[in-house]
């Protein structure tokens, strides 16, 4: 038994004694002999002793409802990361606050990087630009875009389509061509997307656009200069 189950069972025992012989003294017995009375209809202590070991096997009982106990948490827990949902949270969130670069437009040293921070919701998500590089791809100017979805709730599970379903224009209304190679990665909690697409040297800015599923949005998106 724990010390709480102990004091429990003392408590009860005691208070079952003081009942017996108050009702004893009731009926006229002295004390001495009430208590005595009340002793001897309690039964054998070494009787009385064992159905109570009947009813709480010990430490090692106690001990191992414990550990069940703890086990049940940790296999909850790692449930949860079976399923991938505390790797969602993390990715959702970091995707709101500092979404992650590019190493393969790192490694081109883009002439001029802009950080950006245009949020557009999209239905239950949010699709975000947070960075424009210029860059040279193909032997052409071209811009590297770096794209962000999420769903609007910390956690939630953002639409595989929704990056998908975007195009980009140019400052003549031209839809431009996604150019080779880039990068695409993400789980359920956010999708992430480096998007190339040639631009003439003189364009200031190109145009996001999105038109599925009763959605029709267009956001302009700045570009960089290019410092002489």
């Amino acid at each position: 038994m724990t010390g709480d189950e102990r004091a429990a069972i003392q408590a009860e025992l005691e208070g079952h004694i003081e009942d017996h012989m108050e009702g004893l003294m009731e009926l006229g017995y002295d004390e001495a002999l009430a208590e005595q009375r009340t002793l001897d209809a309690m039964g054998d202590p070494k009787e009385v002793g064992r159905e109570l070991n009947r009813q709480y096997t010990g430490w090692p009982f106690v001990l191992l409802s414990r550990a069940a106990v703890l086990l049940t948490a940790v296999l909850c827990i790692q449930a949860l990361l079976g399923i991938g949902i505390l790797g969602n949270l993390w990715d959702s969130v970091v995707a709101r606050v500092w979404p992650k670069n590019f190493e393969e437009l790192e490694a081109v040293t883009p002439a001029a990087t802009e950080r950006l921070d245009i949020r557009i919701p999209v239905g239950n998500d949010v699709l975000r630009v947070y960075q424009v590089s210029r860059v040279t791809r193909e032997g052409v100017p071209a811009v590297g875009i770096s794209l962000c979805a999420y769903d609007r709730l910390p956690g939630g599970v953002v639409s595989g389509q929704l990056l998908a379903g975007v195009w980009i224009e140019d400052q003549r209304g031209n839809v431009l061509k996604w150019q080779s190679n880039g990068q695409g990665r993400g789980n359920f909690g956010a999708h992430y997307q480096l998007r190339y697409v040639p631009v003439e040297e003189a364009d200031t800015s190109v145009t996001l656009r999105y038109a599925r599923f009763g959605e029709d949005i267009a956001v302009e998106i700045p570009l960089p200069e290019v410092t002489p």
